[in-house]
C-alpha cells in the first residue's frame, strides 16, 4: 500500500445470519398489512376470471334474429288519407315468400293492425291503407310453416291516420254573404246564402271512434241556436227569417262534434228588412162599385148619355099611361 501497489486478494470469509426460531422451530409467517395485500391481489384474479368465463363474445356467439321498424316512427301523424307505408329491417334470418320450402334459418313477416292479422309478406316496405283514427302496427317473424319464433321476434308502433294535413292550425273565415246590395248587411228578402272558407283542416261526415286531428265537420248557428251540420264544401242557405238582427256562426269541431282547441269559429251579423206585397183581393169589390160610378156619370154628361137617359124615361111615361 505505501508503494502504491495493490495488495494482493485472499480468501472471503462467509459469515451466517441467525434467524431465530419459533416455538416449533420453522419460520415465523408474514403478518400485517402485507398479509392483507397480498389477499386482495388472489380475490381480485378470481373475480377478474369468472367475469371472463362469463361474458360471450358477439363474435363467438351466434346472434339470434332481430326486427326493427325503421319508418314511420312511432305516434307519427300520416296527413291527407294517405297510405301508410312501414318500412322495417331484420338481421339473422331470411325473408322468403309464404308457402316457400323449409328453411330452418328463415320464413316471413306477419302484419297485424289493432290486433287484427291482415297481411303476411316477405316485403320488407308494406302499404296500409288505413281509416281516420289512431291504430297500432304489429310486425311478427314466422317461420316458413307460419310458427312462431322461440323467443317471439317482433315490433310495433302506433299512428294516427287523418284526412286533414298532418300539421297546421285550422281555421274557418266567412268569405261572402249575398246581402250587399242594395244596403250593406241589409237584406230586403227572407233568405241569405253564407260562403266560407277554410284552411288545414278537411271536412268529413261524423264517425264514432277517436278523433283524428285538423278534421271534422261545421256547425251552423242562428242567433246562438244550432241551425244545421255541413259536412261538404258549399255554401250555406238560411231560409225565411224573421225582420230584425241575425248573427250566423260557422264553428269547426271535431268527428265527435267537440269544438277544435283552439276555437276557430267566425261570425257575420247581417238585418232582414222584408217589404211584403199588399193583398188587395179584399178591396176590389169596393174598387169596382166605385169604377162603375165613375162610367156613368161620364156617360151622363156626354150627349148620347142624355139622349139615352131621355128615351129611358120616355119608354117608362109610355108605360104608365
Amino acid at each position: 500500500m505505501a508503494n502504491g501497489c495493490v495488495p494482493e486478494s485472499g480468501p472471503i470469509e462467509a459469515k451466517a445470519i441467525y434467524l431465530p426460531p419459533n416455538s416449533r422451530g420453522a419460520m415465523r409467517p408474514t403478518t400485517g398489512p402485507a398479509r392483507a395485500l397480498r389477499w386482495g391481489a388472489a380475490i381480485a384474479l378470481v373475480l377478474l376470471g369468472l367475469t371472463s368465463l362469463l361474458s360471450v363474445s358477439p363474435e363467438a356467439s351466434a346472434a339470434g334474429p332481430t326486427l326493427t321498424i325503421v319508418s314511420p316512427a312511432d305516434r307519427s301523424i300520416i296527413g291527407n288519407g294517405s297510405p301508410v307505408y312501414v318500412v322495417y329491417e331484420v338481421s339473422s334470418f331470411n325473408l322468403t315468400p309464404p308457402g316457400g320450402g323449409p328453411d330452418p334459418n328463415g320464413g316471413h313477416t306477419l302484419v297485424f293492425v289493432d290486433g287484427a292479422l291482415i297481411l303476411e309478406t316477405a316485403a320488407q316496405t308494406v302499404p296500409l291503407n288505413l281509416p281516420s283514427g289512431g291504430h297500432v302496427i304489429e310486425l311478427r317473424l314466422v317461420s316458413t310453416n307460419g310458427s312462431a319464433l322461440v323467443p317471439d321476434v317482433n315490433a310495433s308502433i302506433s299512428v294516427m291516420v287523418t284526412q286533414g294535413p298532418a300539421t297546421g292550425t285550422p281555421r274557418i273565415e266567412i268569405r261572402y254573404v249575398e246581402i250587399t246590395f242594395p244596403t250593406p248587411k241589409l237584406v230586403l228578402g227572407r233568405d241569405v246564402t253564407v260562403s266560407f272558407q277554410i284552411t288545414d283542416f278537411a271536412l268529413v261526415p261524423p264517425v264514432r271512434g277517436e278523433p283524428a286531428p285538423n278534421e271534422g265537420h261545421i256547425e251552423a248557428y242562428l242567433d246562438g241556436v244550432h241551425y244545421s251540420s255541413v259536412t261538404a264544401f258549399r255554401p250555406i242557405p238560411f231560409s225565411d227569417l224573421p225582420d230584425g238582427d241575425h248573427t250566423v256562426t260557422l264553428r269547426l269541431v271535431d268527428n265527435a262534434g267537440t269544438p277544435l282547441t283552439p276555437d276557430a269559429s267566425d261570425s257575420v251579423t247581417f238585418r232582414i228588412q222584408f217589404a211584403p206585397i199588399v193583398d188587395i183581393n179584399p178591396y176590389l169589390s169596393v174598387i169596382q162599385i166605385i169604377l162603375a160610378a165613375a162610367i156613368l156619370i161620364v156617360l151622363f154628361y156626354r150627349d148620347w148619355g142624355r139622349s139615352i137617359l131621355d128615351r129611358l124615361v120616355a119608354r117608362i111615361r109610355g108605360r104608365n099611361a
